[in-house]
C-alpha cells in the first residue's frame, strides 16, 4: 500500500512561468513514519520544536524567498535547508510524478488545473507497482479541492476524460486533503514540486543559480511524468 501526497504550482505569466503543474511523490506507507522522523528532527534543529504550526513548515517557497519562518535568513541557510529535503526525494523507495500543462497552448485556459490533475491521476497509476494501490492526499488551502473530488469521482468510474484515456484502478477512495502545515509529507510533495518546476527555468538570480549547482548531481528524474500539449 502506497500513499501519494500531492500539492500545485498554478502558472503565473506575468513571472515568466506559464505552466500548470500538479505532482507528488508516491511512498510505501510502512516508510511515511522514518520520512516524517527525518523532517520533524530537521524542525527540532531549526525551530526548536516538532509542533505542526504554519511558523514550524517547510514551504519551498518560502525558503527560497526568505518569507514567513525563514525571513531574515541568511542565503547559505536557506540552500542548506532546501538541499537536505531535495536529499529526502531521493530515497529509492519514493516514487515522483508530475503533470506540467503549458497554458499557452491552450483554448481554455481555465481548464488548466482540471487538466494537471486528470494527467496526474494516470501518471501515479503507472507509476504504482502491480498488485499495489494508493490513496490520494493533497493540500486542504487550495482552491480547486472541491473539483478535484468531483473530477476524481468520474476517473474512477470512466476513466480519465481523453480519446486515449486509462482506467484508474490503483487509485482508492476518493481524493483526501490536510493543510499543508499539519502534514510533512505534504511539505515534501511541495519541495519535490520545487524542484520539477525549477527545471523548466523560471527562476533567475543567486540562488536559483546555486540551488541548479546543488541537484546537477542529485537522482531526482520523475518515475513519471506528463508535459502537455507537447506540440
Amino acid at each position: 500500500m502506497y500513499v501519494t501526497y500531492f500539492d500545485e504550482v498554478k502558472a503565473m505569466p506575468a513571472n515568466g512561468q506559464h505552466l500548470y503543474f500538479v505532482g507528488g511523490i508516491c511512498v510505501p506507507i510502512k516508510d511515511v513514519p522514518a520520512f516524517e522522523k527525518r523532517l520533524s528532527d530537521m524542525a527540532q534543529e531549526l525551530f526548536g520544536s516538532i509542533e505542526l504550526t504554519p511558523d514550524t513548515a517547510f514551504h519551498a517557497r518560502m525558503v527560497y524567498g526568505k518569507r514567513g519562518p525563514f525571513k531574515g535568513m541568511d542565503f547559505p541557510k536557506r540552500l542548506d535547508i532546501l538541499t537536505k529535503i531535495t536529499d529526502l526525494l531521493t530515497d529509492p523507495c519514493l516514487k515522483r510524478v508530475y503533470a506540467a500543462i503549458d497554458t499557452r497552448r491552450l483554448y481554455a485556459k481555465e481548464k488548466a488545473a482540471e487538466f494537471a490533475f486528470a494527467h496526474f491521476c494516470e501518471r501515479v497509476q503507472m507509476a504504482i507497482p502491480s498488485g499495489e494501490h494508493t490513496i490520494l492526499i493533497g493540500d486542504y488551502e487550495k482552491d480547486e479541492f472541491k473539483q478535484m473530488i468531483a473530477d476524481f469521482a468520474q476517473y474512477r468510474s470512466n476513466g480519465t476524460p481523453w480519446e486515449y484515456g486509462i482506467e484508474i484502478t490503483k487509485i482508492v477512495d476518493s481524493v483526501h486533503f490536510s493543510r499543508s502545515h499539519h502534514s510533512r509529507m505534504i511539505q515534501l510533495a511541495d519541495m519535490w514540486l520545487f524542484v520539477a518546476s525549477h527545471w523548466y527555468g523560471s527562476r533567475k538570480g543567486g540562488m536559483a543559480k546555486a540551488f541548479s549547482e546543488k541537484m546537477k548531481d542529485k537522482l531526482l528524474y520523475p518515475h513519471r511524468y506528463k508535459y502537455w500539449p507537447n506540440s
